[in-house]
């Protein structure tokens, strides 16, 4: 496995138990001032995420790349074994298109994609896959596929824009030969497969073509996790009460850097629920300035949110709609308060209260305690939350194939057969006018309106002939 990192908190981080040979790449110091970038994201508490902000972060994700590109450049004596080991197969985050030359170099001629989100309209696109505005709800959308004629004008706008700023550089240099160009656009669509973190039992319904294959919820493991046992800390906290609600934020905008007066309002929300536990990863300990005596918080600066997740003394999650934490709550069957608060998380939350086992709330409604309060009654209270969020677990459960097996399949397939041009739809070739029948229906109309032409000169010219006869008569 080959690692380069960009943040600098996960440099050498293990990432599998099972991989033992793994080579790091430490970010060089314009790509680690990048990766603090992308960890300062604090402001996004209160600043709207849409797609206005597309431009910026097109410019700040190509020169990401364009840098993880002069790193490796600059790194590449460290990458002899990997080049020595001749490999079937690469696998690469798609928007990450610096490991394309990375692969030229290493003489790999198969690679599948994979996108740690659910639905990216501009690259699938590329890949040949229909994509329908007026019912997908794209990365940034903030709203579901049920959509008005202004959500649907904003999902346009937003699909537009994804494709014409692009994330990643227009083109890499070999680092064999440097007056050869490597082109994504031109690359990309050989991929074998691309593995999305979406699950068609949970994601929004839509068109797809056979490259695309979804494995969202490959890292839950429902009997390791279930059969599991909590450790005594965690254990006795969920025996205090009869209730227990988990609140986690995830690990990019953390919930120390909220404004306070959210702080206080969910504090506030929290006091009117002396019977239930909530267990609030908060990661500073200035908690006595809006929490100060009330007895039912429990503040944590980790916890093992899967484990926890999957104890049936737990009654309900907050969570931000991360795209992992909504794979695991939905796994688990747990209700769920949703509080989006950037990038992709409006269109996960859509995607989960759709299913009827979520309250949805906004981030701007964090400051206000009585709509929290109301929301944190409906899961621990309202049967209909728990019920549906069960449905949804064992459908995931029993679902026809797992995502581990579908991902491991496929990888397989690919690495002995390589590319598949098979799998290449051949609308990719097509023009405007072709794939959407524009000629087919100019055809028609035109036809039509030389036939009502036709019918009405006839009609015009009969009509002529029987009135000059009366008229003689």
């Amino acid at each position: 496995m080959f690692t380069p990192t960009i943040l600098d908190e996960f440099r050498h981080f293990s990432y599998t138990k099972l991989t033992k040979n793994i080579i790091y790449l430490d970010p060089s110091p314009k790509l680690k001032a990048l990766g603090d970038l992308i960890a300062g994201n604090s402001r996004y508490w209160t600043q709207e995420f849409s797609f206005l902000q597309i431009p910026q972060s097109s410019r700040f994700f190509k020169s990401i790349t364009q840098e993880q590109h002069e790193n490796i450049a600059n790194n590449l004596p460290k990458l002899g074994e990997l080049k020595n080991r001749k490999f079937d197969l690469i696998i690469f985050e798609s928007i990450f298109t610096c490991a394309l030359p990375l692969m030229d170099y290493l003489g790999i001629e198969t690679f599948a994609l994979a996108q740690s989100i659910a639905f990216e309209s501009t690259s699938l696109r590329s890949l040949g896959e229909p994509v329908m505005p007026s019912h997908v709800p794209d990365l940034l959308s903030h709203s579901s596929d049920r959509m008005t004629l202004y959500e649907r004008f904003l999902n346009v706008i937003t699909q537009f824009l994804m494709t014409q700023y692009n994330f990643s550089p227009d083109f890499y240099i070999s680092y064999d030969d440097p007056n050869k160009r490597i082109i994504p656009a031109l690359e990309l669509p050989k991929t074998s497969f691309v593995f999305t973190n979406s699950n068609p039992y949970l994601d929004f319904p839509r068109a797809t073509i056979s490259k695309n294959i979804p494995i969202g919820g490959i890292t839950v493991n429902l009997q390791t996790l279930k059969s599991g046992k909590l450790p005594e800390e965690w254990d006795q906290i969920l025996n205090i009460r009869n209730k227990t609600l988990l609140i986690a934020f995830g690990s990019v905008l953390l919930s120390k850097d909220m404004p306070f007066d959210y702080k206080v309002s969910l504090a506030r929300a929290m006091k009117q629920f002396p019977d239930v536990t909530f267990l609030w990863k908060y990661e500073d300990d200035d908690t006595d300035s809006f929490a100060k005596g009330i007895e039912n918080i429990h503040f944590t600066k980790w916890l093992p949110q899967r484990e926890i997740l999957a104890d049936p003394r737990l009654s309900a999650f907050m969570t931000h709609g991360g795209l992992g934490s909504i794979n695991e709550v939905s796994y688990m069957g747990k209700p769920t308060v949703m509080c989006p608060l950037m990038s992709d998380q409006m269109r996960a939350a859509k995607m989960l209260a759709r299913h009827n086992g979520t309250v949805e709330i906004s981030k701007y409604d964090l400051q206000n305690p009585e709509i929290v309060e109301e929301a944190f009654r409906k899961v621990l209270y309202d049967e209909s939350y728990t019920i549906a969020a069960k449905q949804l677990s064992e459908k995931l459960e029993f679902q026809p194939t797992k995502p581990k097996d579908l991902f491991l399949k496929h990888v397989e397939f690919a690495a002995r057969f390589g590319k598949l041009p098979s799998l290449d739809p051949y609308s990719r070739q097509m023009s405007f006018i072709e794939y959407f029948l524009i000629d087919i229906a100019s055809i028609t109309l035109f036809c039509a309106s030389l036939m009502c032409l036709s019918v009405y000169f006839v009609a015009k010219s009969v009509l002529r002939s029987f009135w000059s006869k009366s008229k003689m008569e």
